[in-house]
């Protein structure tokens, strides 16, 4: 519905006042994550501090996705503090794109300050744009996906390249439409998320009941 609704206002402003058409190289700053075998240090390194890397498990968990792995490797490692570069860092505001996925995540305020590995590219849009729309259109514009998957065709593995990110093609109403999109976006996402918090609460209270009768028939 809210889809439908998100639809209904591009098509809407597309009729009575257009958009403008733009390489999203033109619109964003576009940075790839640091090589962090590269980067890495010793503890006992005096100038070295830790950090927190950026993981699929924490970009997943923001797009509401579930994310299963046997073994997690160090999610920390030790850097030199003057190789420590602001633009390797998560913050608010930034779109983060996993080239292997081909998805995009506003991070949430806990996931800032850590460092985005080569696998993750960073997105810092001008101020005439709503980052919350563009998280939506990367993720859902049907324009957008065809381009991806053109993009990554005839590849063994299809990681998004960074001269096809830079050269994707962004249909651009103005700000008051992309807000408008982002917050009815937002909602849509909060409300997929308190959904899936109810459903595991459920099932949680489901296995308590079954195991309390289980017990009664020891």
């Amino acid at each position: 519905m809210l889809f439908l609704k998100i639809t209904l206002i591009i098509n809407l402003y597309k009729r009575y006042q257009g958009v403008t058409l733009m390489k999203l190289q033109d619109i964003a700053s576009i940075t790839q994550g640091a090589n962090v075998s590269r980067l890495e240090t010793s503890k006992e390194d005096s100038q070295s501090v830790e950090i927190d890397i950026l993981t699929l498990k924490e970009f997943n968990e923001t797009l509401g996705l579930s994310y299963r792995m046997t073994q997690e490797k160090s999610q920390s490692v030790y850097i030199k503090e003057d190789k420590l570069k602001d633009q390797l860092l998560t913050k608010e505001k930034r779109l983060i794109v996993h080239l292997l996925s081909q998805k995009a995540a506003l991070l949430p305020k806990q996931y800032a300050g850590r460092l985005i590995p080569s696998n993750f590219v960073a997105l810092d849009f001008q101020s005439n744009f709503d980052e919350k729309f563009m998280e939506w259109y990367f993720n859902e514009h049907p324009s957008i996906r065809r381009q991806i998957m053109l993009g990554t065709q005839g590849s063994i593995v299809s990681t998004l390249s960074l001269a096809t990110l830079r050269d994707l093609d962004i249909a651009v109403p103005l700000l008051s439409v992309q807000q408008k999109i982002g917050d009815i976006s937002g909602l849509y996402h909060r409300k997929k998320q308190l959904i899936e918090e109810r459903m595991k609460l459920e099932e949680r209270l489901i296995h308590q009941k079954i195991k309390e009768i289980l017990e009664e028939y020891k």
